[in-house]
């Protein structure tokens, strides 16, 4: 054979490698779509009974008339929450939560046992609250474990421009503690026994109570939330 021949030849290799490697990811992730797609089926159909969440004064983003809305459970220190904040989430602001196509809240679900530290970041982020700053300070705060001490929690304060001695008052207090933890209750009462956890469901404009109608378990792919939200939207119109 001649050497353009077997030139010709190794690079075909490489192409029929390249795409069986191409054909393995792809079917990997679609399994990993199947997979999260039936454990959501699973968590829809343990949430018969539709409960209804209050989220009067919670703070929230997106659209203000919108009826569909998302809410998630979480914790600052959480890695795989984290990893939402950092790899999913955005792409949930772009498509539905900037253009107002969804209502988005935070609600706070601390998991003492495994982060001791991050109840106090829950607390500053409602601290700021206090002084229109909520989602400035809440864009600071999902670091890892350890790194949510009082200096570094002041620093943050300074970065978004609080007025310190109020803040301070604020969390020396523990002026949430109490409602952050009844927070965290209701998240368990909903099944939300890890952290990320989301659910969907439909606002009442009136009252801003909302029915929960779908559950979405850890950090998943946009996919998974992406085809969760379509539908719900659909059931909306």
């Amino acid at each position: 054979m001649s050497r353009a021949g077997s030139i010709a030849l190794a690079a075909v290799a490489v192409l029929l490698v390249a795409g069986v490697a191409g054909y393995l990811k792809l079917s990997s992730d679609i399994d990993t779509l199947r997979e999260s797609q039936r454990q959501l089926t699973e968590e829809l159909a343990g949430m018969r009974k539709s409960p209804i969440v209050d989220l009067a004064g919670v703070p929230w983003r997106g659209g203000r008339d919108a009826i569909v809305t998302l809410l998630e459970y979480s914790d600052y220190a959480c890695p795989f929450c984290i990893k939402h904040f950092q790899q999913t989430l955005p792409q949930l602001e772009e498509q539905y939560i900037r253009p107002g196509r969804i209502r988005y809240a935070f609600r706070d679900n601390p998991i003492d046992q495994l982060h001791p530290q991050a109840i106090r970041a829950h607390e500053a982020a409602r601290c700021a609250g206090d002084q229109d700053r909520y989602w400035e300070m809440h864009g600071r705060l999902f670091t890892g474990p350890g790194t949510h001490g009082d200096d570094a929690l002041i620093a943050h304060a300074q970065a978004v421009g609080l007025a310190l001695p109020d803040f301070q008052t604020c969390l020396n207090a523990g002026r949430y503690t109490t409602d952050i933890r009844r927070t965290s209750a209701e998240a368990s009462s909903l099944g939300a026994n890890g952290t990320p956890a989301f659910f969907l469901g439909l606002r009442d404009p009136a009252t801003d109570q909302v029915r929960l109608m779908r559950a979405i378990t850890g950090a998943q792919p946009f996919e998974v939330f992406a085809q969760a939200i379509e539908a719900m939207l659909k059931q909306a119109q």
